[in-house]
């Protein structure tokens, strides 16, 4: 009898000791880093495919790129556009005609026709799924990530959230302003932060991705312009943040923003942190 007793007790420890150790198991990157950065680009602009292209391969980086499928650049240079999915970059979804809120702050310059809050849910749910169309035709993928134009989730309204949660792995917000970081478990996946650089330089870059490295966390840079066009980022500057990423491998992964979220996901569904 007192053997039985002992065996059951056993039995009772061993079972609490393996369900907590498994509850408690601990999140981790890819190669022992201790967080993760996706580098994109939005809007379509030259500058992506014939400076940002070439100095990521020199560095071995990967990035998304959010292309807006009106600019004059996809028709152009169609052929490089098509050329960064072939090199292991991501072609994203931002939409055909960057339709953003006139209503928000400072939206003046947004026309008319593409003024969001005239939209209707069905109109942005049909311009987004023409976007997949046109972008599986470049890349040949069926699936990727979405950016919200002008980080505005509301069409006529609305919110378009739950359309895009149907339709894409993850989605990526953006702001000018440095909002505060995220805790790996408070992320969004359908609306993950980022900071969207307007003329700043390579410490102030720097300076974002060594909070990241702090906080162990994941976040995302949105660049514009390098060297060129509108919300400017200088090639220098850019060129530097590279350099610090590239020596600090072992601290920050950096991947794409469809294979960062999916490794995010894949461990919150094994439930880890």
């Amino acid at each position: 009898m007192n053997d039985l007793k002992f065996l059951s007790t056993y039995l009772i420890i061993f079972i609490i000791t393996s369900s907590c150790g498994q509850k408690k198991e601990e999140f981790k990157w890819p190669n022992g880093a201790k967080s993760a950065i996706a580098l994109t680009y939005d809007d379509g602009l030259s500058s992506h495919v014939n400076t940002v292209a070439p100095i990521l391969k020199q560095y071995k980086f990967k990035a998304t790129f959010y292309p807006t499928l009106s600019s004059p650049s996809l028709s152009a240079e169609k052929d490089k556009w098509e050329k960064l999915a072939i090199d292991g970059h991501e072609l994203g979804n931002h939409t055909i005609y960057h339709p953003c809120q006139k209503s928000g702050i400072d939206m003046e310059w947004v026309k008319d026709e593409y003024d969001l809050d005239n939209y209707t849910s069905k109109e942005i749910a049909e311009e987004i799924n023409l976007a997949n169309t046109l972008l599986t035709e470049m890349d040949g993928h069926n699936t990727r990530t979405f950016a919200y134009p002008c980080s505005h989730q509301f069409a006529g309204g609305e919110s378009y959230v739950g359309f895009v949660s149907s339709q894409f792995p993850s989605a990526r917000a953006s702001s000018e302003e440095q909002n505060e970081l995220k805790k790996i478990s408070e992320i969004d996946l359908y609306d993950v932060p980022s900071w969207a650089p307007n003329n700043h330089g390579a410490d102030e870059l720097i300076s974002y991705i060594q909070k990241i490295i702090e906080l162990e966390t994941f976040s995302t840079l949105t660049f514009h312009g390098i060297g060129a066009e509108h919300m400017t980022v200088s090639k220098e500057a850019h060129e530097k943040m590279l350099q610090f990423l590239d020596s600090n491998r072992d601290k920050i992964w950096v991947g794409t923003f469809e294979e960062i979220t999916e490794y995010l996901k894949t461990k919150r569904n094994q439930g880890n942190k």
